[in-house]
């Protein structure tokens, strides 16, 4: 079997509402699907979603990358090698971890289906069939929102993230409060600041965080403040019970080997994008659970296809403690996938079916589909 090419189609998807994290606003998603198809007349999918304030990478820069970079590399190569192909993409791709993850996605994906295996087999094997999933409200200047966005979401799921971290600290915690109103005491937080906070800031939260139900606070400093992060985590830990989850300051398993050896998180939060691919946030999580730290799924808000392949990550995972960020089809008006991504009783049900497990619309696939002359 050899791959006989290798596409790169821009999307224009629309969110239901602006979607508030970070500095970041959203209101439409240019999202890229990676379409590799071999001579046997298989066909695999990958999503980049990319987030220029993260990474600098734009749906014009996913394609360009695919096309000048990446397809000269993988015509006449057999995708069962996907690992060794995907490493060799490192050295054309560094700094384009979205590109080269959902490029990986399409090679784990079109191998699955040629061995007639879910990728989470190709992978080893999974620790469980169902995975936990949590729902997330943005940041809004209007606390009624955020209050009827919680309460809207609050029947699906056990937990909530809430996003933090967007002006003065007494507005985020009346916030978080209004929230807390809305959906009782049933509900745990987690709270994601994105590195918005600074160190006095986010000492004065603790208190009220735990007052609010927070379970963790997620990237609290700014991903270099590794000082700050170690007595942050040792503080919240200690004073509070609140764990501390490292999420932009995570990209390799380097990064996860300083967070342990400084004591600056005990959570890790992967995800597919950030860390280049499924294969690597995966090397992180059994590096993360050997060295005693915790793992968070997550996720930057993709359609199904970059979330399916997430709910596979989550699924081999040695150890989850926490519920995952993988409700992102949710967000969008429209969807590119069917199967596979119902959230039932605030779980997902990890595929059996070969590859990622789910069917791309291709009717709604050509109607998102934008030039990119």
């Amino acid at each position: 079997m050899k791959i006989e090419d290798i596409e790169a189609i821009a999307l224009r998807a629309t969110l239901r509402q602006p979607f508030k994290f970070g500095n970041v606003i959203r209101t439409q998603s240019a999202n890229v699907l990676i379409k590799v198809s071999t001579d046997d007349g298989l066909v695999g999918w990958g999503e980049a979603c990319p987030v220029p304030q993260l990474t600098g990478e734009t749906a014009r820069s996913v394609v360009a990358a695919v096309g000048e970079r990446v397809a000269p590399k993988l015509r006449g190569a057999d995708p069962r090698s996907w690992r060794t192909l995907s490493s060799a993409l490192s050295g054309v791709l560094y700094g384009y971890p979205f590109t080269q993850a959902a490029v990986e996605t399409a090679l784990l994906d079109v191998t699955g289906k040629a061995l007639g295996l879910p990728v989470w087999a190709v992978l080893g094997g999974r620790y469980r069939s169902t995975v936990r999933v949590h729902g997330s409200i943005g940041w809004d200047e209007d606390a009624v929102v955020v209050a009827e966005n919680a309460r809207r979401q609050a029947d699906q799921f056990g937990t909530l993230k809430l996003y933090a971290g967007r002006g003065e600290l007494d507005r985020d915690l009346d916030m978080l409060g209004a929230a807390r109103d809305a959906v009782g005491e049933d509900i745990d937080f987690i709270v994601d600041v994105n590195g918005q906070w600074s160190r006095s800031q986010a000492l004065q939260a603790g208190a009220r965080l735990r007052e609010l139900g927070t379970s963790i606070v997620e990237q609290p400093l700014h991903p270099d403040d590794l000082g700050g992060m170690r007595d942050l985590t040792r503080f919240y830990g200690e004073s509070f019970g609140i764990a501390v989850a490292a999420d932009e300051g995570v990209r390799t398993a380097h990064d996860a080997f300083v967070h342990a050896r400084t004591g600056s998180a005990n959570v890790l939060t992967l995800s597919i994008s950030k860390t280049a691919g499924l294969a690597a946030a995966l090397d992180i999580a059994r590096l993360a659970t050997g060295v005693g730290l915790s793992v968070l799924v997550g996720s930057v808000v993709e359609l199904g296809v970059a979330t399916m392949c997430g709910l596979h990550l989550a699924a081999c995972v040695p150890d989850l403690p926490y519920p995952s960020y993988l409700m992102g089809p949710q967000k969008y008006t429209t969807q590119v996938t069917s199967g596979g991504l119902d959230v039932l009783d605030g779980q997902l049900d990890v595929p059996d079916g070969p590859g990622l497990g789910i069917e791309v619309d291709l009717d709604a696939v050509k109607r998102m589909r934008i030039p990119l002359g």
